[in-house]
């Protein structure tokens, strides 16, 4: 068997979803990632760290660049993942260092789009399906939280440029859009593509969700020569057509 590349995509993003059994989310991160360093190790493959934006925390700085250590609660009911990723992170490059795997490391900020599971979650498919179903919106906290959004087609480019990028780009390297917008702002976006008259429920925000998230994309820009292209306003108005079509047909 022959295997050049492995993209190491496992793991559930959504906070509902890794929460519902954070050992098994831990073991996917670490068990995983050992499994598959191995046989890149043993293949002589190249091996790609799909990691997350989860392991800045709630930050302390903004943007968030690669150098920035983070600010992550261990303990807290998010650890499972931010953790779980953090320690894949440390098994990625002490395999580089230790064995010569050729590795990539990706921080991956909110991605959206099509194809996203009607119960993923995650704000965005949250808010369009409540839209679409006639439901109140929620929002966590006041809403003033940022996020930056990443339409899926943009970001699989970054991954296949890293991937393809040279042995010395090891990463970390962060992908996402830099384009920042608060959690109230996105709410009026779908309400808008939608058509929808509901009201806003507002709740209280989850333990360590954090204030903020906008990544800092100097490193991909320079090493990988991309960055998104896709604005949030013709990712949403795609994203929305999917789940009205997917919805109906249901």
């Amino acid at each position: 068997m022959v295997i050049d590349e492995i993209y190491n995509l496992a793991c559930p993003a959504s906070p509902p979803h890794y929460q519902a059994d954070p050992v098994h989310t831990v073991k996917t991160c670490v068990y995983g990632a050992i499994h598959l360093l191995e046989l890149a190790q043993q293949c002589g493959a190249r091996i790609l760290q799909a990691s997350t934006s989860e392991v800045y925390g709630d930050p302390e700085v903004s943007p968030q660049a690669e150098e920035y250590w983070g600010h992550v609660n261990p303990v807290g009911l998010r650890a499972c993942y931010d953790e779980g990723k953090r320690c894949a992170e440390t098994l990625f490059f002490d395999f580089h260092r230790r064995h010569g795997v050729e590795i990539r490391v990706a921080r991956i900020f909110n991605t959206y789009g099509p194809r996203m599971q009607a119960d993923d979650g995650r704000v965005v498919s949250n808010f369009i399906v409540q839209a679409l179903r006639g439901e109140p919106i929620t929002v966590y906290g006041d809403g003033l939280q940022t996020r930056s959004f990443c339409y899926v087609d943009d970001l699989i480019e970054g991954l296949v440029a890293l991937m393809a990028g040279p042995s010395s780009v090891t990463g970390p390297v962060n992908l996402g859009n830099p384009a920042e917008i608060t959690i109230r702002e996105l709410a009026d976006r779908v309400l808008m593509l939608t058509g929808a008259s509901v009201t806003v429920d507002f709740r209280p925000l989850p333990q360590d969700d954090p204030r903020q998230r906008r990544p800092d994309i100097a490193r991909a820009r320079e090493l990988l020569g991309w960055a998104p292209s896709v604005p949030l306003s013709v990712g949403l108005e795609k994203t929305v057509a999917y789940f009205r079509q997917h919805l109906l047909a249901a």
